[in-house]
């Protein structure tokens, strides 16, 4: 369960192989406990497949937005006048930077922190959107976890350095046999094409070659973000719900 000022709510359905109605119904049951504001409780980023598990006679079900998958091979080749400007991009960074793409380890902590403080503020200083804001500085501590405990959590990452500098890093798992969902990446945005050579070398990376898909997640309902997700050109758009169960049956 999550928390924020106006309650409590499922960011994620219920995890397991054996999740039940019965089992989606005492959640709501455990929200409705804590909640008192009408439309609180909820379970959000519910995917289609699992729409069965919520009953229209019980439960309103509302499309929140979509979730970005790509066809690997795209990224990797960049082919075509679609992706001519991040072609351009990518070979700003290969040309113009003497580089080196590597495996995150533990000692790299600090300086990756100091990446994601520099980028968020870089991003608070441009935009004023308040959830922005927000989201902003609930990764800061996010961000600090998956650092700490990559390892732990089975995560994949990798960096690239600059002149000795930690410049970008990203970080990735296994959804299924199929697709590879890249989990963050963060980018200084003083340098040019970074962030392009960045998710591009990703993609190619040794350890996504036996995978059709990337999957980088939804877009949080963020004209920006979008925007920039559009822009590698989706090979799927999966369409992701937020689930309130009726008043009548409170």
């Amino acid at each position: 369960f999550a928390r924020n000022e106006m309650g409590m709510f499922l960011y994620l359905p219920p995890l397991g192989k054996n999740v039940t109605r019965d089992v989606i119904r005492r959640c709501f049951e455990v929200m409705e406990q804590e909640n008192t504001a009408s439309g609180v409780s909820r379970i959000e980023n519910v995917y289609r497949a699992r729409l069965s598990l919520f009953p229209q006679e019980e439960f309103d079900i509302y499309k929140k937005g979509y979730e970005y998958s790509y066809f690997r091979k795209d990224l990797v080749t960049l082919r075509g006048n679609r992706y001519k400007s991040k072609r351009l991009a990518y070979n700003h960074f290969v040309k113009n930077y003497r580089y080196q793409y590597l495996p995150y380890e533990d000692s790299m902590v600090d300086k990756c922190r100091v990446l994601y403080e520099r980028w968020a503020q870089n991003r608070e200083n441009k935009h004023c959107d308040e959830l922005y804001v927000h989201m902003l500085k609930e990764n800061r501590g996010v961000h600090r976890l998956i650092l700490r405990n990559s390892k732990q959590l089975g995560l994949t990452g990798r960096v690239v350095r600059v002149n000795n500098e930690i410049c970008a890093y990203s970080f990735g798992f296994p959804l299924n046999n199929e697709s590879f969902c890249i989990l963050l990446e963060t980018a200084d945005l003083n340098i040019k094409g970074v962030a392009a050579f960045i998710f591009r070398e990703f993609c190619a990376d040794q350890a996504l070659k036996n995978f059709k898909f990337v999957n980088v997640m939804d877009d949080f309902g963020l004209e920006n973000i979008a925007k920039t997700k559009l822009s590698f050109h989706p090979g799927i758009l999966e369409p992701m719900y937020v689930v309130t169960r009726k008043r009548e049956n409170k």
